[in-house]
């Protein structure tokens, strides 16, 4: 969907979710539903999770296409173009090659030598390293019932469908362990297996919280979406113990769709249990965006509170206690709405 501009602008019956550079810190997600009448809001409070019982966990994409994140391949600089990669083939110094899904100038080292010299690129930049180095730190010491989270790097070897373990790292391990990618990285991008060592071995967390850093390129979304349902129907069903997911997206180049497709599986499968998010490194706030969806259906954050639209109207009144996910309606012509609450208002925009 094209980044609507109004309510007005919004296909009916479509929820579209308000990115988090537009959230007022408070909130940890807003979405929208036009109606002929109204537009109906849902709003959750971002708060850091506090569950007994936490196995935490962040899986490293190691498939091909994430090697320019990892900072372990070249970038081009404005002076390569194709009149470059033309004359290169010709004299045998390189080749194009298509894999993982995107075509690539493969120089031979005479032609490395070359481009390197005459400036044509220069190292990347190692994306995912500051982002693990924050992320698994936070989880061992804040969320983990052990103190360590489990760090792996998934997407290996030639199907892409095996998994390198680097370790259970506490806090401070992880603050200065090296992520540089995997020692076999993958031909192909496979996430179940990554969802499926995290959710088996930790079988029995009373709440396990997982994280994948990824650039959103997956060759398995169908059976990362059978099996997604699958596990939300034995969550309901209280055979399984509760699994939250959250995909990041890392790079120049993220592919978002797929990771919007597990997103809204609930409203695509109509499952009970959402057990997928996702986030992008570049817009997140901080590291509590991860946690947005995080958020007990019957929490109560003040005991009370109200919501007004922007022309002053009283939308929704708590009177018995502010929810963590608030849900009201608003009118169509409405820009923006307050939450009132603790003696304090948080103001918050739709567009």
């Amino acid at each position: 969907m094209n980044a609507p501009q109004s309510v007005s602008s919004l296909p009916p019956g479509v929820s579209y979710q308000i990115p988090n550079t537009r959230l007022n810190d408070a909130f940890g997600e807003l979405n929208l539903t036009a109606q002929a009448d109204r537009v109906d809001v849902v709003v959750t409070l971002l708060m850091e999770p506090v569950k007994e019982g936490s196995q935490t966990g962040v899986a490293l994409d190691g498939s091909e296409s994430m090697q320019s994140p990892f900072g372990d391949t070249w970038s081009y600089t404005e002076k390569f173009d194709r009149s470059v990669i033309d004359r290169l083939t010709r004299e045998g110094k390189g080749q194009l090659i298509e894999t993982d899904g995107s075509k690539y100038f493969e120089a031979s080292k005479e032609g490395l030598a070359e481009m390197k010299a005459g400036g044509l690129i220069v190292p990347t930049k190692n994306e995912v390293e500051p982002i693990a180095r924050e992320v698994i730190p936070y989880l061992a010491e804040k969320i983990d019932a052990d103190g360590g989270t489990t760090a792996i790097y998934w997407a290996c070897g030639e199907k892409g469908d095996q998994i390198e373990v680097i370790g259970d790292l506490t806090a401070t391990n992880a603050q200065t362990a090296e992520y540089q990618g995997p020692e076999n990285w993958g031909h192909q991008t496979q996430l179940l297996p990554a969802m499926k060592y995290f959710v088996e071995r930790f079988a029995d967390a009373q709440w396990g919280f997982y994280v994948f850093i990824t650039d959103g390129r997956l060759d398995d979304l169908e059976a990362v979406k059978a099996y997604t349902a699958e596990l939300a129907g034995k969550i309901q069903a209280g055979t399984a113990n509760a699994v939250k997911c959250v995909l990041i997206g890392v790079g120049h180049a993220v592919d978002e769709q797929q990771m919007i497709e597990l997103d809204d599986l609930p409203d695509e499968l109509n499952l009970a249990v959402d057990i997928w998010d996702h986030k992008i490194a570049s817009t997140m706030r901080g590291l509590r965006d991860i946690f947005a969806e995080v958020v007990e259906e019957n929490a109560i954050i003040a005991p009370t509170g109200r919501i007004l639209s922007d022309d002053g109207r009283v939308v929704a009144n708590y009177a018995d206690g502010v929810p963590a996910i608030l849900k009201f309606s608003l009118p169509r012509e409405a820009t923006a709405f307050t939450l009132e609450v603790a003696g304090g208002k948080i103001e918050q925009k739709l567009f």
